[in-house]
């Protein structure tokens, strides 16, 4: 994915930008304005920054999207059904565990944090609409489409939902034997694989399991 691709907004600005020197020769100046004409070298800091920016955040979230298949699959293998909301997949790892309690499972959302995020990056995915929140935001739904073939054909169907706020781990599954979970990237879309170029998925057939 390309830092164009996350933030067109904010190349926009940049594109403005770099063709303020060139529209002032045909436009008389504005009183107490300033044309800001970022240099080349800091329009490729800037598009660096994003960059890597992004990649940790997707890597971060991909890593919450992998626990939070872990803990739905150790639920469904022990409760014999899959989960009926998030809490109850918090309520689940907290239960003691050989006379110790684990810590509440909680998904402190990557692009929300400060360390990795700046200031500046926060402000431009608020302007372009998509704010992240503390905590990742987790839609978990029980979806018929949900069958043994879905992660065979993500070339052919378009997830859903498509798009949601940077950090969302989307649960999905068929009430029975099929779960799938993804998660929305920098871009407010599903992290995508670079190789197949085509969406991150965590998937598990529970069909053949002698229950």
């Amino acid at each position: 994915m390309t830092a164009r691709a996350i933030f067109p907004a904010l190349f926009a600005a940049i594109f403005i930008y770099s063709c303020a020197g060139s529209s002032a020769q045909t436009m008389p100046p504005q009183q107490n304005t300033k044309p800001i004409k970022p240099s080349k070298q800091q329009l490729r800091q800037l598009i660096l920054d994003l960059q890597v920016t992004a990649l940790k955040c997707d890597q971060k979230t991909l890593c919450l999207a992998k626990q939070t298949f872990e803990y739905v699959d150790a639920f469904r293998l022990k409760v014999h059904r899959f989960p009926a909301s998030f809490s109850e997949i918090q309520r689940f790892s907290n239960r003691r565990v050989g006379g110790e309690v684990k810590p509440t499972f909680s998904l402190p959302n990557p692009y929300a944090d400060e360390t990795l995020v700046s200031k500046e990056l926060r402000q431009e995915m608020i302007n372009s609409g998509m704010t992240p929140p503390k905590f990742c935001k987790v839609i978990l739904e029980n979806d018929p489409q949900i069958s043994a073939s879905f992660a065979l054909s993500l070339n052919n169907v378009k997830l859903n939902p498509a798009s949601e706020e940077p950090g969302t781990i989307i649960i999905k599954h068929n009430g029975d034997a099929y779960v799938a979970i993804w998660c929305m990237g920098f871009s407010g879309k599903p992290i995508m694989d670079e190789k197949t170029q085509l969406p991150m998925l965590f998937f598990k057939d529970f069909s053949m399991l002698d229950f």
